[in-house]
């Protein structure tokens, strides 16, 4: 399975964004479990506007208020659904199509206007921070960033929090830095195999990666020159998110030979302690930080329920 198939694959395995120096990884606790029609493939955080969107395996579109866990509005099953965002204020949804476009609508689901993105399946969305962008990553082909009020597109992926910069993790094992105009800032091309996954450091002035090489590097966003590698783990990374406190980063681990072995790690970025989060990567489909600064993770953990987990502040 090459670098691409992995990453549609597990692209929706997502990763704690918030926990703070305090909160022990023991300290999870459950705080609504969501009765579904279908299994729930992937969630999206609205930021903290207190709402979350989920896509089921069939293609219908869910909308919850948390903490309740109640169903706002549904959307019907549609072919051919292959990834979904919801915007940072709770407003827009973003859903991505096999056939290459993308429908930007409101939070009931009125179309507002599709994107004609490509003739390749969509593999992931995300809003930016600010709501402003939308990155668009394309299966097989470089990501491609758009503005979803105008329609208007072009390259680039993965922001920082300010929204003022976007990177990629891409195929031909470079790593690149754009500004939010899809203008090349910066690149880093010393890995040997593919880098899976990316995530800028709260100050945005720093970039994680890690992927097939199965470590953590961290890169100055400026000029791309390694500022740290951590310890080598048994199997590749394919998440990895550096979390609000600044010292720390999750990393989602997955055994590439077999594909049932998941392992998901805290790490202290100072010392280069790390240790296991006792969540069950094989079940995780979304996760953000939500009102209140609530850091929360998402488990499908049947095909007719969705556990929402959170961790203290």
């Amino acid at each position: 399975m090459n670098g691409g198939a992995m990453r549609q694959r597990f692209g929706r395995l997502m990763l704690i964004v918030a926990i703070t120096t305090c909160a022990n990884a023991q300290d999870i606790r459950k705080l609504v479990t969501i009765t579904t029609s279908a299994r729930v493939r992937a969630v999206s955080v609205c930021g903290s506007s207190g709402l979350a969107a989920g896509l089921a395996r069939h293609g219908s579109v869910y909308v919850w208020r948390l903490p309740s866990g109640e169903l706002l509005n549904s959307q019907p099953a549609q072919e051919g659904v292959s990834a979904l965002a919801c915007s940072p204020d709770g407003k827009w949804l973003a859903v991505g199509k096999s056939d290459g476009s993308v429908v930007v609508a409101d939070i009931t689901g009125k179309v507002i206007r599709t994107l004609a993105v490509t003739n390749l399946g969509i593999g992931h969305l995300a809003f930016s921070p600010d709501g402003s962008l939308l990155a668009v990553n394309v299966e097989d082909a470089p990501a491609q960033l758009w503005n979803p009020a105008q329609g208007m597109g072009g390259s680039g992926m993965a922001f920082s929090p300010d929204s003022s910069l976007l990177a990629t993790a891409d195929g031909d094992t470079s790593v690149r830095v754009y500004d939010r105009n899809g203008k090349l800032k910066t690149t880093y091309s010393d890995l040997l195999v593919e880098p899976f996954a990316i995530s800028f450091t709260p100050d945005g002035k720093q970039v994680v990666i890690g992927g097939a090489d199965c470590m953590l590097t961290i890169l100055d966003a400026s000029d791309a020159h390694v500022m740290r590698r951590l310890a080598k783990q048994p199997d590749p990374i394919f998440e990895v998110a550096a979390l609000p406190d600044g010292v720390s980063l999750v990393s989602l681990h997955i055994d590439a030979a077999s594909f049932t072995k998941f392992t998901t790690l805290l790490w202290n970025v100072q010392s280069g302690e790390r240790r296991k989060v006792p969540i069950d990567g094989a079940h995780l489909v979304g996760y953000g930080v939500t009102a209140g600064r609530k850091a929360v993770v998402f488990t499908a953990d049947s095909d007719s329920s969705l556990t929402v987990w959170v961790f203290p502040n």
